[in-house]
């Protein structure tokens, strides 16, 4: 349903410049004044900043390139590396998001001695690296299925000597057993929040910890809140399993 809606908000941006400015003579400038309307309509619908500059730039971008006379293979080419890099904001409206130096820090202070930590979405791999570093005496699951990411997620662990006790792997955490982890760490987005929820019921052990970075569950209060001071990266929210507050 929400893809449809942006598809609609396209196409009415469009069919709103055309009423101004016909494409056919005036290219550019029609697609200037789409993309304004549409980036407005984002505006309107209270719709998050990433999504405002998507809708911004799409149709100037397309223009763009198409003027510019750029062969087929690389529009292919881009897509690819978009499915690749990018494909749980496409799929799970996951964002690719890397962590803060300072999560590394907190999350290396605050973990028990010899704990399990699975990373539920580690990207690039960089927050994992970090704390594989800093905690060698945890054993850490660093899960990522979007295809590109974990590449860059096990060149890093490569070239970082391979540390035996982090294991970099290409799947999806929702299909990983929580109950095998002392901790979840999550750096998500609003839209997967209620299901983590569950599953960290469902399947974390007694005493166990949900970490998730700035995004909140809906309705139930942390047990801890841990500011980070950023203007994205915001704080760390911690439950600990089951005693979240309803």
């Amino acid at each position: 349903m929400s893809r449809l809606r942006h598809v609609l908000q396209q196409l009415l941006a469009c069919l709103g410049a055309w009423v101004f400015i016909a494409p056919a003579q005036h290219l550019p400038a029609w697609s200037m004044l789409q993309g304004l309307l549409a980036a407005l309509l984002a505006i309107a619908l209270r719709q998050p900043g990433w999504q405002r500059l998507a809708h911004g730039l799409f149709v100037p971008a397309v223009v763009v390139m198409q003027q510019a006379g750029i062969p087929a293979t690389w529009y292919l080419l881009a897509l690819l590396l978009t499915v690749a890099l990018g494909r749980n904001a496409l799929v799970e409206r996951v964002p690719l998001y890397r962590s803060a130096r300072r999560v590394a820090d907190l999350l290396a202070g605050r973990l028990a001695a010899d704990a399990t930590l699975l990373e539920a979405g580690c990207g690039d791999g960089r927050l994992a690296l970090q704390l594989a570093a800093q905690r060698p005496d945890i054993q850490l699951s660093a899960l990522e299925n979007a295809v590109g990411s974990w590449l860059l997620a096990w060149l890093r662990w490569w070239r970082a000597g391979r540390p035996e006790r982090l294991a970099v792997a290409c799947r999806s955490f929702w299909k990983e057993d929580w109950g095998n982890y002392d901790a979840i760490y999550v750096f998500l987005s609003p839209e997967p929040m209620p299901r983590v929820w569950r599953k960290f019921l469902a399947e974390g052990q007694p005493d166990s910890l949900l970490i998730s970075n700035t995004f909140e569950v809906p309705d139930i209060q942390p047990d801890e809140r841990i500011p980070l001071g950023g203007p994205l990266q915001k704080e760390l929210l911690i439950w600990r399993h089951p005693n979240g507050s309803q």
